[in-house]
């Protein structure tokens, strides 16, 4: 459990950053595929939530409590419903929406079951 937590958030500071470079240079100073501010503000928005996440998912990799996964779960369901929301604008967001979904629910699922 602990390598995943790490693995995970790596994976999510990736992401983010990924989401914070797109967000800016496609979605407020349209230079790839036109200005889209709406999309451009809620990426750098959940680029911030996923950066949260990820620090959360590093920092309590060796905690047995249940806080780190409830806070990352809670963060992720909020990056998930932004995603899913600014989805209708843009339809990657609906994929970062599942992949924040999907790692917030699983690891507290898993964390739940292992105790």
């Amino acid at each position: 459990m602990r390598i995943a937590k790490l693995i995970t958030g790596i994976f999510l500071l990736l992401l983010s950053i990924w989401l914070l470079i797109d967000g800016i240079m496609d979605g407020i100073l349209g230079t790839w595929f036109g200005s889209n501010l709406v999309v451009g503000i809620l990426e750098i928005i959940l680029a911030g939530i996923l950066i949260a996440a990820g620090i959360i998912y590093i920092i309590f990799e060796n905690s047995d409590s249940l806080g780190g996964s409830v806070t990352g779960l809670i963060l992720l369901i909020v990056a998930g419903v932004i995603g899913i929301v600014g989805g209708f604008f843009n339809h990657w967001l609906f994929l970062y929406a599942a992949i924040s979904l999907l790692i917030g629910i699983g690891f507290f699922i898993w964390e739940r079951i292992d105790d």
